[in-house]
């Protein structure tokens, strides 16, 4: 097992050991090993407000990450626990009498162990393929149960990023299950100048307005949607909440209909927050919004973002709306799913 030390460029010793299975799980999962009395105690609790905290924007709450405990006794009984993606350790270095702490010390070897003594800042290290293969492990340990608590807060948004980027692979896999599908890959480009693949299970939605393209996939438990626009860039103010508010609720009305009358789509902005965002896609500026859209007179409601892209090359600005319905369901998912195809996108000349 090679172990990278978090902001530090020594690694540890690699354990010799004979061929790995392939690890085994789905994304969003943490598996976390830890001693029953941390994992109950203030410990587990902080762990759980950060890790387990809500993902943004969904009408029901679903955690970021899907938790899993085992003390290190339960990892022993059953061999498969010891097979899954993604591993967290947590131990009190005080409590030299913890099987979680004898376990990170192994792990951590002499050298490494030795350090946590006298450097206070050596708190966290990261495991690659302990058990099996396509493993990440983190490790997170202290000198008492404060101290553990604050490593864990420093350390949530660092290993939140590098769990989603080891699950990258699994959601493009998902997003993916089926082949792109040129036709409209190839509509895309000529409409928008943007390389966005979309899979054969998404069909364009006849509508009137030749300027909009509506896709949409639809399963028996969900229905996911992307919506795509553009107009010529007069000013800035076209890159903001409300003029993506607007376009936003002015294509639901238009388009998004229930059979019951005058159910109205809308964005949700009064009952429920909205997240605003600014960051980049292939270089170009985007305008970011999240939240929640309903039905106005039905009980029907789900998870939304909404972008304007400037486009420079061109004087450009694509608005692009993701969003999503399951009753009942879980959403997440296939939420992420719809960021990773938009966020793959590139524009072309």
């Amino acid at each position: 097992m090679g172990f990278l030390i978090c902001a530090c460029s020594s690694s540890m010793p690699a354990h010799v050991t004979g061929p790995k299975p392939a690890a085994l799980g789905k994304m969003n999962e943490i598996v976390v090993i830890a001693d029953k009395d941390l994992w109950e105690g203030a410990v587990g609790d902080t762990f759980k407000y950060y890790f387990g905290s809500a993902y943004p924007i969904m009408p029901t709450p679903e955690p970021i990450f899907d938790i899993r405990h085992f003390t290190p006794e339960q990892l022993k009984l059953e061999p498969l626990r010891k097979e899954l993606r993604t591993y967290v350790f947590l131990a009190d270095l005080n409590d030299t009498d913890s099987q979680g702490t004898q376990m990170v010390a192994s792990d951590l070897g002499r050298a490494n162990y030795e350090r946590t003594k006298e450097d206070m800042t050596f708190n966290t290290s990261i495991g690659k393929d302990k058990w099996a293969k396509g493993q990440v492990l983190f490790y997170l340990f202290a000198n008492g149960h404060d101290k553990l608590n604050q490593t864990i807060q420093k350390s949530f948004s660092t290993i939140a990023t590098r769990v989603n980027e080891h699950d990258s692979k699994q959601l493009e896999q998902a997003t993916y299950a089926n082949p792109v599908h040129t036709e409209n890959t190839k509509l895309l480009k000529e409409r928008y100048a943007i390389d966005l693949k979309l899979p054969t299970d998404y069909s364009n939605v006849e509508i009137e307005d030749e300027r909009l393209v509506w896709f949409r996939k639809d399963d028996a438990e969900y229905t996911l949607n992307l919506v795509f626009d553009k107009s010529s860039y007069t000013n800035k103010s076209q890159l903001t909440d409300a003029a993506i508010k607007d376009w936003i609720n002015d294509f639901g009305i238009r388009y998004v209909l229930t059979d019951t009358e005058g159910s109205k789509f809308i964005i949700n902005d009064e009952d429920l927050p909205i997240f605003d965002y600014t960051r980049e896609i292939d270089g170009a500026f985007v305008k970011e919004l999240r939240g929640t859209w309903e039905m106005t007179q039905d009980f029907i409601a789900g998870p939304f973002f909404g972008y304007a892209l400037l486009n420079e090359s061109k004087n450009e600005v694509i608005n692009v709306l993701a969003f999503l319905t399951a009753p009942g369901k879980n959403k997440r998912d296939r939420m992420q799913q719809l960021e990773f195809m938009v966020n793959s996108m590139k524009f072309v000349q």
